[in-house]
């Protein structure tokens, strides 16, 4: 069994970021603390437009289309809800302590300054498991 530390994020995929982002800080006083477009020649995960906001005290993060997507570790994904995102001491620890039922979207991966590791519940939602790395 896996006991977060919080939960810290919930990540969209929408058709249009800047009207995703227009949208939430207008109407929910969103900050916005990030919006990149990936280069030309990026793939894979990297290559994807994304924005990140703290929308009361949680963060909120609108993507093109989801880096776990673009890899090519899941099919294309409708518009909605992505993944929620909780946070972990080490999710190399995490992930060994899940259950063996568990299916898994994508094995620990670091990215920058994060450790993630996705996995599905029984209806599919998918769930992240964070850490942030020194």
């Amino acid at each position: 069994m896996v006991t977060p530390d919080a939960f810290y994020h919930v990540a969209l995929k929408v058709p249009d970021v800047g009207d995703a982002v227009a949208f939430y800080r207008e109407h929910l006083d969103g900050d916005l603390l990030e919006h990149e477009q990936p280069d030309e020649e990026e793939t894979g995960a990297t290559a994807v437009e994304h924005a990140a906001l703290m929308v009361g005290d949680k963060h909120l993060y609108v993507f093109d289309r989801a880096p776990y997507e673009a890899a090519g570790f899941v099919d294309e994904l409708p518009y909605g809800v992505l993944h929620f995102g909780y946070t972990v001491d080490d999710v190399d620890a995490a992930v060994a302590d899940l259950d063996g039922d568990v299916s898994f979207v994508m094995e620990p991966t670091v990215f920058g300054d994060l450790k993630v590791a996705f996995f599905e519940d029984p209806a599919g939602t998918r769930i992240e498991l964070l850490e942030f790395l020194d």
